[in-house]
């Protein structure tokens, strides 16, 4: 046996003298040095089982209280803290020493951060937060606070981090108006705090249409998102202002399901639809190829007179929209103005053929709002009147009067005597009735000088048409005269 075991000195006492300092002790004095070295040895021995007992019974209370090393637990194992959307005070985070990089200070170390993802977001929208740096398993609050230095936030939720000091936590961005807001996130016992702007997609949202092209009036079905909750959407087609064609309601997470609206008015060709908020002016665009309108317009009869009703009907123009009827022109003050009804047909448009138009006339349909256009046309028929002398000769003092028909209902005609240009003079006026005729009107007294034959023209005063007679101009049997050769009226 060792002469250092003999004497109870244990090994590592002795290794710790160096050998280039080795003492010499008596005899006499190695019982006294030997038992002191014991006692230091005892003293030692009983302070580390105390420690070492304090250390482990820490330790086992802490498991039996659900092992959370971070903040303070209650005696049933649970956590309680704020409620969501209650008021709590903001902790200053501790300022990190820092250093230079090309003129700007960043932290020198990683502390506690947060992120928001996506970090563009309407108001009603998703995002999720992440964190990352704070202790381990500790809670971390998410208050929100406005853009000025705020003393409180509003409680959003709690979490709890992972090993590792991360968590993840969704949430729906606020409505904040047009304020900028801040978000934090705040570990409970401790100073860890971190925050991260909240950047609100205000004035950018999103719809989808079921149809890439129509024409107006079509039927199409959209889908929005990105307005503010409950709010009035105001739909355009090709602008982004003015009277809207269809107003909208976003539901309780600001956006439309699968509305069914009808194509508005806008240039042919590539246009946009365009969905305007009436509170926060959230606007969404979707590209959109705007089909032409092909108005078709027929009139009914084809030919007819002058002061006979025509009636149009046409097809094919945008819902409600005011068409403009021009006759024998395409610009200037409309002949008349008719309203096509929520189809696009204008039905039914009556109205009478003003006198003085003769022939083939033009017909021009213009849409107010599209400039949709479509021609057509009508024949206005001549008016054919004939006029019959009560008697067909006589001699000088004799009274005749004229059978006609064939005027314009109702209208005034006069009666000339003698050649056109020679002479020729009126001679009395009558009225036709409401079919255009007339018995033994107007009178002319035979003079001498018309024992050779005397010739007449009725002139109708509204449809200028004529119709010619004569007397003593020819003879007959009974000493009768007939009209002139070909006829009344030729």
């Amino acid at each position: 046996m060792p002469e250092n075991e003999e004497r109870g000195i244990p090994e590592e006492e002795e290794q710790i003298v160096p050998e280039d300092e080795e003492q010499i002790v008596p005899e006499d004095e190695e019982e006294v040095a030997s038992g002191k070295k014991n006692r230091r040895f005892g003293w030692k021995s009983v302070l580390l089982a105390v420690v070492t007992f304090v250390v482990v019974g820490s330790i086992v209370q802490v498991l039996l209280r659900g092992g959370d090393f971070g903040g303070a637990l209650s005696n049933t194992g649970e956590e309680r803290g704020p409620e969501k959307g209650d008021s709590q005070k903001i902790k200053k985070p501790k300022k990190p020493k820092s250093v230079k990089l090309r003129g700007k200070t960043i932290p020198r170390e990683a502390g506690a951060v947060i992120v928001v993802n996506p970090g563009l977001v309407a108001p009603g929208g998703t995002a999720t937060i992440e964190g990352a740096g704070f202790d381990a398993k500790s809670r971390v609050d998410l208050l929100l606070k406005g853009k000025k230095a705020a003393t409180k936030g509003k409680n959003i939720t709690t979490v709890t981090a992972d090993r590792k000091g991360s968590f993840s936590a969704q949430f729906r961005m606020p409505d904040a108006g047009n304020k900028s807001s801040t978000l934090v996130a705040q570990q409970r016992g401790g100073n860890k705090v971190a925050e991260a702007e909240l950047v609100a997609g205000r004035g950018i949202g999103s719809v989808r249409i079921n149809k890439a092209s129509g024409k107006p009036g079509d039927a199409i079905s959209l889908s929005a998102r990105g307005f503010t909750p409950g709010e009035a959407i105001e739909v355009h087609w090709g602008r982004t202002s003015g009277e809207p064609v269809a107003t909208l309601q976003a539901d309780g997470s600001g956006g439309v399901d699968r509305a069914s609206i009808q194509v508005g008015v806008a240039p042919t060709g590539s246009s946009t639809l365009v969905l305007v908020g009436e509170k926060s002016k959230t606007t969404a665009t979707a590209p959109f190829e705007m089909q032409g309108l092909y108005p078709t317009l027929k009139s009914k009869p084809y030919a007819l007179k002058s002061g006979e009703q025509l009636t149009l009907t046409a097809s094919g123009f945008a819902p409600e929209e005011a068409v403009l009827v021009y006759i024998n022109s395409s610009a200037g003050t409309p002949a008349f103005k008719a309203r096509a009804d929520a189809k696009g047909n204008m039905s039914s448009v009556m109205f009478k053929v003003p006198f003085g138009l003769k022939g083939e006339q033009n017909l021009t349909a213009i849409g107010e709002k599209t400039r949709a256009v479509v021609r057509s046309g009508f024949n206005v028929l001549p008016y054919t009147p004939t006029a019959e002398p009560s008697t067909f000769g006589g001699k000088p003092g004799t009274t005749l009067s004229f059978y006609v028909s064939g005027f314009a209902p109702k209208e005034k005609v006069t009666i000339y005597a003698g050649a056109p240009g020679r002479g020729e003079k009126k001679v009395s006026t009558f009225r036709v009735d409401d079919k255009g005729e007339a018995e033994a009107a107007g009178e002319y007294t035979l003079g001498k000088q018309d024992e050779n034959g005397v010739s007449f023209r009725l002139v109708g005063q509204k449809s200028e048409s004529t119709a010619k007679a004569g007397v003593n101009s020819s003879e007959q049997e009974g000493g009768g005269n007939l009209p002139e050769p070909g006829g009344p009226g030729k």
